[in-house]
């Protein structure tokens, strides 16, 4: 196991071990970033097909999905035929995991899974992700191919509020840009598109702007949510992972899983309660 501390006391996580996932639970761990030492050959078989575009999944959304619905809607979305029978079962059967690892961990028994294939686009900058008031403040990611999600190590924030400076900006540009490219308008819209990348290119709110890292594609990353109360607040930096989805690449398959509501504390896991 390895691990980087920040200077403000918030951790990432770099795990040897699946089960090291679980220490997202600790209030100081924004994330653990779980990089298999050897692929399956499966995962390998799916990036070949999601990169030529035999298997393709429609960008979804399912709110609140038990693990039963999790597995009908897989069964009946990904393509048969796309990949080899046992390949598809083991893509199937590893969304359902981790799907059950945030059951056990967090006594959860609906899923809100975010789900695609898909080209990278400049559509969404850094940012973090958030949950319903009072839902459990974690979730799982997986990129199953192509170029891996790119994130900011603890010490190198300036502050919380600078990067909500930038978040705030970047939302503008790119909804600016959208009304641009709805009202036919290219000129407006390609100079939109400059001040977007040239403002990713170096984020204000980093000490280090070009120390950028990479969660790998086939790394299982389990990360922290911000509850949306405290969204553009002042939270902690361990509060949530600032990430951000590559610009450009090949379509990649992407799994992200949360709990979407409150827990009942009756419901809750025991601490040494650990997953497979």
């Amino acid at each position: 196991m390895l691990w980087v501390v920040s200077d403000r006391g918030a951790i990432i996580v770099h795990a040897r071990d699946e089960q090291e996932l679980d220490r997202i639970i600790e209030p100081s761990v924004q994330a653990v970033i779980y990089q298999p030492p050897s692929l399956p050959a499966w995962l390998g078989a799916v990036a070949g097909a999601v990169e030529r575009g035999a298997l393709a999944v429609p960008r979804t959304t399912l709110a609140s999905a038990r693990r039963d619905e999790l597995a009908a809607w897989l069964e009946h979305h990904v393509p048969v035929g796309a990949v080899a029978d046992e390949v598809r079962a083991a893509l199937i059967e590893d969304v359902l995991a981790m799907s059950d690892r945030l059951a056990i961990r967090t006594g959860g028994g609906r899923f809100l899974m975010r789900i695609f294939t898909g080209a990278p686009s400049t559509e969404c900058g850094f940012h973090v992700d958030t949950v319903p008031p009072g839902a459990p403040v974690w979730g799982l990611l997986r990129v199953y191919n192509g170029a891996g999600t790119a994130y900011i190590e603890p010490d190198n924030l300036d502050s919380v509020a600078a990067f909500y400076r930038y978040l705030g900006r970047r939302e503008r540009l790119a909804r600016e840009r959208r009304e641009a490219r709805a009202a036919g308008d290219g000129a407006a819209a390609a100079r939109l598109e400059s001040e977007i990348v040239a403002l990713d290119a170096r984020p204000a709110f980093l000490h280090r702007p070009q120390d950028i890292h990479v969660a790998p594609a086939g790394a299982i990353v389990a990360f922290k949510h911000l509850d949306i109360r405290l969204h553009w607040s002042s939270h902690g930096r361990a509060a949530a992972w600032i990430h951000c989805s590559p610009m450009a690449g090949a379509p990649r398959l992407v799994v992200n899983l949360t709990v979407p509501q409150a827990v009942p504390r009756s419901a809750r896991p025991a601490p040494h309660v650990s997953a497979r």
